[in-house]
């Protein structure tokens, strides 16, 4: 054995030193076009593994085989190329600049451009980090991707949908941006997978959105779907599953904390319990036992699982290519009976007639099968679950039944009952969309485009609430059944032509075109009373009821437009964009109906005269500037300019009261769509042959026109119409950075992008400030007032607690007590004004959630096959109202605490910031003051990556060209002061004077799985 190991190894020594003896040393170095050494470059001997990589000033050195032919180089930013041997031992090699970057093809409105003829504030998001994160919705996918356009999840529910805001909150009104989805316009996306997107531009700037006329104020996100390519069939797998949970829980009180503090609110303030009554004997009993009682978020919530599986086949030839896409997406909610279910299909046809006539035609289809979770805010099983005791036991195997209350509470009831009742709520959503287009050659520089596009949305939705009956607080007299269906269609179609010609140094592209657009909808909802709790008889029990409610809708809206746009580049170096639009709506009468929308923008490629391209380290510098005026007329009603009528108004004929219709608005004939007027200037750069490059704008954003209600005398009997009178302004900077290299093996790419956006109200017609964020105990939270942002938090200013009675004696107005009923332990309220008296004249500004500072950052990278990365993502100045801290930290202990307020004010435990426990609390300690409002600065690990990609020569057998398996998390961790569920809250009832108020919202989940990535 010994002398078998001793050839062994004699045979690999004299392997060694032959292969030695036959290689040949070579060296060089490796520059660009500019003659600077460029550091990083891999250099490969062709069909073999071995290499190297050039050092900091470009040089290396290699060992080459005797048999070596040619080398093989790459560096990022540059072009790969292979080099002949050609029997050399000294090389001085010039890599070219990869100029596909640049000269990348960037979809912008009605048509298509390079990246480096951009000339307004365009941003680019890519595929691979639209299928980064766990979602069926591709736009929180992109949150905190980039620099200017914040994204908040309106809820970690399944299904949920987003709050989208490009360069701040333009109106107060309706700030929605357009999408346009392959040339189809619509107000939303949720028919789209995140797999299907090819690429998503964002439109930020009025030089760029103006195309798109009234629709384009808030900002345009593109989307292009996948298309086939020429060649065999390939056939593309994903597929992932994993489980997410709650990342984060309040701690509440216990039932024997609960229990010690609301006897001490009873004590406090006097009221002796009779000893042997229920109300004494449960409360003592749980204070006395130590016990921890029912955990309502453990009962309410769960793990959860979700998966998703999508197959891709795509392919073609000269005259037919196809892409046919179908993805299914399955998840459970982290609260119990929330599930969702998607379906989605696709399928994308090219066809190339002849040389002169192209055309295509898409068919999408989404189904959406899911258990909706109401009530985020009043009644929500999560609030619940926040502040009702944990005295009560979640089923009573006694009866055999829901467990009730021991004890009267403050109206919260069993979150274990309201979130059985779930199931027997459904959601159902079909969405077909449609697109044909045709594109003709007229001549070598004409050319003719026609597409059709066509959306149709049917909804069905039913919730069945069961009667029931725990205690005469908490009881439902009669069962209910909820049904509603509806359907909106809607269509566009657009002509346009598009003149290209080139003439010495001079190009020139003109577009004109036409477009017509309507969308109808209608909807009926039945709600039927007295229905049995047994499906099979429900629709047959509804026919017989004569106790029921009918409420139907219908709208009906269309847009005729003519628009335009010319291009000019002079020599790759100025380059000059002109738009205009003239649209008609029929939101507005006639006299108002037509609106027109120009804008223009310069761009200067200063990377293309002589005195820049003499500096090496510049591959890249273009300055941008534009300005344009867009409208908004989805601020408008559908019917916004007549009288609006009410039937709920009782009216005394001599006994007898009569229900009868009045107006209830005011009509305003002369209403017209909000402008948005905008200003940008921007740079974009590259350095070193592109690894590093940067964009930065400068924006200034004002709109006119806003649509408010301004007061009319109360004689009138009407209330205020809706009038043209408001006005709002953006201002902000934004930047994004990115840097990618490599360096032998180990590839890198990192990327930074944050935005700074000042908010601010210039005018609301004369108007009173507007009151928003309705609380239920604080009342309105919100204020939006001319000179700050809007829906600003208002209310009372606190310092602290009154820890003595010298402390309560020292607070005075000329000898008289500021606060007459206090006592010490009670919240000390700042008089503001002065006038020794609290009241509503001492509220002010107490913050807003409206984010001063956005970023994102995002790294990845990789080694041979191996790859990482994660993404973080994060707001600052922010400050959230705690809805449900007012329950969560009330004086009478009627609702369950926080388990902080166990470090209550009492006479042995003054050094507290938490007041005393009290029923009657005279001092109102829980109306809406700072006390309420909280630091909502937040720092998200978005998603981390961990794949591997197996090698080629393993999958070739298998006929398989690539494979890679991967782990991920999503919403690893939240580094955030916040002490509610989730600082990521977004706007109740998608009203923007709701924003940043937490009543309960579902929380994101934090997410685990493992996928699998497979091409054929």
């Amino acid at each position: 054995m010994f002398k078998s190991a001793c050839m062994t190894v004699s045979l690999i020594l004299v392997s060694w030193l032959m292969a030695f003896s036959q290689s040949q040393n070579i060296s060089g170095t490796v520059s660009d076009e500019k003659g600077e050494g460029l550091p990083g470059v891999g250099i490969v001997v062709k069909g073999t593994t071995i290499g190297t990589t050039t050092d900091v000033e470009g040089k290396f050195t290699l060992g080459l085989p005797e048999n070596a032919t040619t080398l093989v180089l790459s560096s990022v930013g540059m072009k790969s190329m292979e080099v002949p041997v050609d029997g050399k031992t000294v090389f001085a090699i010039t890599m070219l600049s990869d100029e596909r970057a640049l000269n990348e093809v960037v979809v912008v409105g009605y048509g298509t451009t390079r990246k480096s003829d951009i000339t307004g504030a365009v941003a680019s998001v890519k595929a691979e980090q639209i299928t980064q994160i766990a979602t069926a919705n591709p736009l929180q996918a992109i949150q905190g991707r980039v620099a200017g356009v914040n994204i908040t999840s309106q809820s970690g529910e399944p299904g949920s949908g987003v709050r989208v805001r490009i360069r701040g909150v333009g109106t107060i009104n309706n700030s929605d941006p357009l999408y346009v989805v392959d040339g189809f316009q619509t107000n939303d996306i949720s028919f789209l997978a995140p797999g299907d997107i090819a690429s998503m531009e964002i439109l930020k700037d009025a030089s760029a959105t103006a195309i798109y006329g009234s629709r384009g104020a808030n900002g345009v996100i593109l989307v292009t779907t996948k298309r086939g390519k020429s060649g065999a069939p390939k056939i593309s797998f994903d597929a992932y599953a994993g489980v997410q949970k709650a990342w984060n829980k309040v701690d509440l009180l216990n039932a024997s904390q609960y229990a010690t503090l609301r006897l001490e609110s009873y004590a406090n303030d006097g009221t002796v319990l009779p000893t042997d009554g229920t109300l004494y004997q449960t409360l003592n009993g749980f204070k006395q036992s130590g016990e921890k009682g029912t955990n309502w978020q453990d009962e309410v919530m769960q793990t959860g699982v979700m998966q998703n599986y999508s197959l891709n086949i795509m392919g073609g030839n000269e005259k037919h290519r196809y892409s046919l896409t179908g993805t299914y997406f399955d998840q459970q909610g982290i609260v119990k009976n929330t599930p969702m279910k998607k379906l989605f299909l696709r399928f994308n046809n090219d066809f190339y007639v002849t040389k002169w006539l192209n055309a295509g035609i898409s068919a999408a289809y989404a189904s959406t099968d899911r258990t909706p979770y109401f009530g985020d805010q009043y009644g929500g099983v999560l609030t619940s679950a926040l502040s009702v005791s944990s005295l009560a036991k979640a089923w009573d195997p006694a009866t055999n039944f829901w467990g009730k209350r021991p004890v009267p509470e403050g109206g919260a009831y069993n979150p274990a009952r309201i979130v059985s009742e779930y199931k027997n709520n459904k959601a159902y959503q079909t969405l077909v969309n449609s697109n044909f287009f045709l594109d003709a050659k007229i001549s070598k520089d004409l050319s003719f485009r026609t597409q059709f596009g066509m959306n149709w949305l049917t909804t069905h939705d039913k919730r069945y609430l069961p009667q029931y009956y725990l205690a005469n607080d908490d009881q439902r007299q009669h069962s209910s059944l909820r049904e509603g269906r509806g359907e909106t269609l809607g269509w566009v179609w657009t002509n346009y032509l598009t003149y290209n010609k080139t003439f010495g140094k001079h190009n020139i592209t003109a577009m004109a075109g036409i477009e017509s657009q309507r969308s109808t909808f209608s909807d009926m909802r039945l709600t039927v009373l007295d229905v049995p709790n047994d499906k099979s008889q429900w629709y047959l029990s509804a026919t017989k009821s004569t106790d029921y409610l009918l409420e139907t809708g219908q709208s009906d809206e269309s847009i005729q437009s003519y628009f335009g746009r010319v291009n000019y580049n002079f020599d790759e170096r100025l380059l000059l964009t002109a738009t205009l639009r003239r649209d008609g709506s029929s939101r507005f009468l006639p006299n108002n109906r037509w609106g027109t929308f120009p804008s223009f923008a310069l761009g200067y490629n200063l990377a293309e005269e002589s005195f820049i391209k003499s500096i090496p380290a510049i591959s890249q510098l273009k300055l941008r500037a534009g300005w344009g005026q867009v409208g908004n007329q989805n601020s408008a009603a559908n019917y916004g300019y007549v009288t609006t009528v009410s039937g709920n108004n009782m009216y005394v004929f001599g006994d007898n009261a009569v229900q009868g219709f009045a107006p209830t608005t005011a009509s305003n004939p002369d209403l017209k769509w909000e402008t948005t007027t905008s200003t940008n200037f921007g740079i974009d750069a590259g350095f070193f042959s592109n690894r590093l490059s940067l964009t930065a704008d400068y924006f200034i954003k004002n709109t006119s026109d806003m649509i408010v209600r301004v007061p009319i005398p109360v004689f009138a009997g009407v209330g205020p119409p809706y009038v043209n009178a408001g006005s709002m302004s953006n201002k902000g900077v934004e930047l994004a950075l990115n840097y990618r290299s490599s360096v032998k093996d180990f590839t890198y790419d990192i990327g930074v992008n944050a935005s700074k956006i000042l908010n601010r109200v210039t005018d609301l017609g004369g108007g009173e400030p507007i009151a928003g964020g309705d609380v239920n105990g604080l009342g309105q939270t919100t204020r939006t007032e001319v000179g700050r942002e809007i829906a600003v938090f208002y209310g009372l200013k606190t310092d602290g607690i009154f820890r003595t009675q010298a402390d309560l004696d020292a607070y005075t107005k000329e000898g008289t007590p500021i606060q007459p009923n206090a006592k010490p332990g009670d919240v000390k309220f700042v008089d503001l004004n002065n006038d020794g008296v609290i009241d509503n004249k001492d509220r002010t500004y107490l913050g807003s959630a409206t984010p001063s500072f956005s970023f994102g950052f995002n790294t990845s990278l990789g080694y041979k096959g191996f790859d990482l990365s994660f993404f973080l993502q994060g707001v600052t100045g922010v400050e959230l109202v705690n809805g449900l801290g007012h329950w969560m930290n009330n004086a009478n202990g009627m609702f369950n605490s926080v388990a902080s307020r166990m470090d209550r004010w009492t006479p042995e435990n003054t050094n507290t910031d938490q007041p005393r426990m009290t029923q009657l609390n005279p001092n109102n300690n829980d109306q809406f003051s700072d006390r309420f409002v909280s630091n909502g600065n937040y720092v998200r690990f978005r998603n981390l990556t961990l794949g591997y990609t197996l090698p080629k020569t393993v999958l070739e057998k298998a006929r398989i060209s690539n494979l890679r398996i991967y782990v991920a998390a999503d919403n690893l961790f939240t580094f955030t002061k916040y002490k509610g569920m989730d600082p990521e809250i977004g706007e109740f009832n998608n009203n923007p004077l709701n924003f940043g108020v937490d009543m309960g919202a579902y929380p994101q989940p934090r997410v685990g799985r493992i996928g699998l990535s497979v091409n054929f």
